[in-house]
């Protein structure tokens, strides 16, 4: 085995180093004196002493230059977090802003100030800054927001591994920006290029979001449903600017050199400055980045007469990258992109094997009698045959990280990448010639952009397609038993979800259009959780998900809505436009019952009637009782005490052991006489600290706790989960500060 090895990192020198240097900081993350010993040990012990002592130098470098940066980004961040509220900053825009000039985040580097030169994650309002541009405003530096619900994504880890040392939340009175006339002239290139390759098509039609999203890497708002069919098929890929764009531009480039007459040495030198220039133009992403200094790497090897290897290139530039920043290689996009590599470079010959039958021609017809449709048949089959070969590899390697950071298996992709990479190719050459005739002939690009919409249709249909073939993609559930998430939200939102322990659920509200977008749904989605139902509460915006995000994300089948009429336009979504996406919506009606997973049943206890149609949202809200293996769970949403004396003059029976509650916004909730009618364990209270009427207010919870009653305030718990466990008790959990109690049946 050590003689093989030796073997192999003599002909991968670069590979082998690299793979000793990713060891390395890879432990050193965890403790920097297990990386020290890796990068000591393990280059000798695999590659022998002269190439071993090589690698680990590498390594030692690596791992000091990690410390160091990890260091340094902590020590910026206390002093960050250290100044006051209305501290002045100023900055360099790193990286063109997202959002809209609404509301706008970018990653900016502080140009002065006692941490100068940290990068920080700056939040601010007005016309988004671009690349390079300077701002300055008033405002607080903030600790990075961690994770308040189970499956969320941890953007406080993703911008500390990105160098952040803080966020920077610049005040109300605005930002002040400036950029030079250079930044300015880079910014309107990149805006002509973005309005070339569409031009002729409707803005924001679904043909210019695929366009863009193809040939520029742009995220399309409002399209969780198209993004959702390119994840399912296994072909997100495609969808975003990767490595996989930066090869194809190059490959155009290449033919058309060729066809040219240009040598193949001349050929590269004018490849290389075209690869990068596609890279800067779709805005220096990473993912496209890295694919072109690899490319570099390998290409060069033509021009210095070299027999080129896709291992050594893989390494050097890993090598590189490390030794400039080891933090990179936490980012799931680099160990993807690295992975894919490594994973073609070493399997694609036995994957090539396998397919290798596909290809083969008739051994008793010579190559020279074929006719012109046999050579076309037999040349097609053999690029089918390379496809399908590559692909697989890629598959392979790629699965296991796919698997571990989003839980999802797509062996549809194998297929649906083989097809995809022709309508890709075509679509992305016709761009980039639609955007180079355009300022001559816009006529003529229009025409072009037109007939690429139609290979945009024929993109999103493949997608669509091998997203819904059975078996083609599934989930790895994370908790295999029933259980209700409360999820944690902003400015009041409210959303829950019952999980049926088997990959489906029903939503309980969803949050308003932001809150799920970016918490629920990805949330439910990293679980593993794709409810087919929605019971929503009461009509109010920060409950029912924007109407249309909630059934483009999830497979919803059927809806529960409160009231009949709403002046809400997102409610309104429900009531007229849930019906023609197929979803069933069903009144609710007082003392209905409904089947729920896990043999469980929702109680309506009472619904507003129609005499409260000009009523406040909060007046009309739906109070349920969820009766789940013996215990009963009140679900009571943002009822104020008017609703509640409602109900306690009824006759309805409202004992529960559970009660889930939010808050109205203008009168108090949870008064003495219903907790006493009620007579709850636990008490699971909805808790923002903005607007100033969702808040909770630590005297009430207080006395809750002298009543017995065992109280999770989620500010503090952030998201609570609650399982009937198989002995019969009620565990109930905080996400965020890991509080567990259990309850036992009275």
């Amino acid at each position: 085995m050590n003689r093989w090895m030796r073997a192999f990192s003599s002909r991968h020198p670069l590979f082998a180093a690299a793979c000793v240097v990713v060891a390395a900081v890879w432990l050193a993350d965890h403790d920097f004196r297990l990386g020290i010993t890796v990068a000591l040990l393990t280059g000798p012990l695999l590659c022998g002493w002269r190439m071993g002592l090589a690698c680990s130098l590498c390594g030692l470098a690596a791992v000091g230059l990690f410390c160091w940066k990890v260091d340094a980004r902590d020590d910026a961040e206390k002093v960050l977090l250290g100044l006051g509220a209305g501290t002045k900053a100023r900055a360099s825009v790193l990286k063109d802003a997202r959002g809209g000039d609404g509301f706008w985040m970018a990653r900016a580097e502080l140009l002065d100030g006692p941490a100068r030169g940290a990068e920080v994650w700056w939040k601010g309002g007005g016309p988004a800054p671009v690349s390079g541009a300077v701002i300055s405003a008033r405002g607080a530096f903030v600790p990075p927001a961690a994770p308040r619900n189970p499956g969320e994504f941890d953007q406080a880890d993703w911008l500390r591994r990105q160098g952040m040392a803080a966020v920077f939340m610049a005040n109300d009175a605005g930002v002040a920006i400036s950029a030079s006339p250079w930044v300015e002239k880079v910014a309107k290139i990149r805006r002509s290029f973005r309005d070339s390759v569409t031009a002729g098509l409707e803005e924001g039609s679904r043909q210019s979001q695929v366009i863009r999203a193809v040939v520029l890497g742009e995220h399309p708002a409002d399209a969780e449903e198209l993004i959702m069919d390119y994840r399912h098929s296994g072909t997100l890929h495609v969808f975003c600017v990767s490595g996989l764009h930066v090869g194809m531009v190059g490959l155009l480039g290449w033919g058309l050199l060729r066809w040219s007459g240009v040598s193949r040495r001349w050929a590269v030198l004018a490849l290389l400055p075209l690869m990068f220039g596609y890279a800067w133009m779709t805005g220096n992403g990473p993912p496209a980045l890295r694919a072109a200094w690899m490319a570099m790497v390998f290409l060069m090897a033509f021009v210095l007469r070299r027999r080129p290897d896709l291992l050594n290139a893989l390494g050097a530039v890993l090598l590189a990258m490390l030794l400039w920043d080891g933090r990179l290689l936490f980012y799931p996009g680099v160990q993807l992109s690295y992975g894919v590599v490594c994973a073609i470079a070493l399997g694609a010959g036995a994957t090539s094997r396998w397919f290798a039958w596909l290809g083969k021609s008739d051994p008793y017809l010579p190559p020279d009698r074929l006719n012109l449709r046999q050579k076309t048949w037999l040349w097609f089959r053999n690029k089918t045959a390379q496809s399908l070969a590559v692909s697989t590899a890629a598959w392979t390697g790629s699965t296991p990280l796919t698997a571990w950071h989003f839980g999802l298996i797509t062996p549809a992709s194998i297929p649906a990448t083989v097809m995809q990479i022709p309508v890709v190719f075509v679509l992305l050459g016709a761009a980039l010639l639609s955007a180079a005739i355009h300022p001559l002939v816009p006529a003529a690009s229009r025409g072009i952009n037109r007939m690429n919409g139609h290979l945009a249709d024929a993109s999103v249909g493949l997608a669509r397609i091998f997203a819904d073939v059975p078996g083609g993609n599934f989930r790895l559930q994370k908790d295999r038993e029933p259980h209700l998430i409360v999820f944690d939200l902003d400015f009041g939102a409210g959303a829950a979800c019952f999980a049926d322990g088997g990959g489906g659920g029903v939503l309980f509200d969803c949050g308003d259009r932001y809150s799920f977008e970016k918490r629920v749904a990805p949330s439910l989605y990293r679980l593993g959780i794709m409810p087919d139902s929605v019971v929503l509460s009461h009509p109010d915006g920060g409950h029912i998900g924007g109407g249309p995000p909630v059934w483009e994300t999830f497979p919803i089948r059927q809806a529960l809505l409160p009231v009949g009429y709403s002046r809400s336009p997102a409610y309104r979504e429900w009531l007229e436009n849930a019906p023609k996406h197929g979803v069933h919506t069903r009144q609710a009606r007082e003392g209905h019952r409904i089947a729920l997973p896990d043999d469980a049943r929702l109680e309506i206890l009472h619904v507003a009637p129609d005499a409260l149609k000009g009523a406040s949202a909060d007046e009309r809200v739906m109070v349920s009782r969820i009766h789940w293996r013996g215990w009963k769970l009140l679900l009571t949403s943002d009822a104020g005490i008017g609703l509640e004396k409602k109900l306690l003059d009824s006759d309805h029976d409202l004992t529960a052991d559970v009660v889930i509650a939010g808050r109205h916004r203008n009168d108090l909730s949870l008064c003495d006489d219903f907790l006493a009618r009620v007579n709850p364990q636990a008490i699971v209270a909805s808790h923002s600290h903005y607007p100033p009427e969702e808040r909770l207010a630590p005297d009430q919870v207080a006395y809750w706790k002298t009543l017995d009653i065992h109280v999770f305030d989620q500010m503090e718990s952030g998201a609570v989960i609650l399982k009937a466990t198989p002995s019969g008790t009620m565990e109930i959990r905080g996400f965020v500060d890991g509080r567990v109690i259990t309850l036992r049946s009275r």
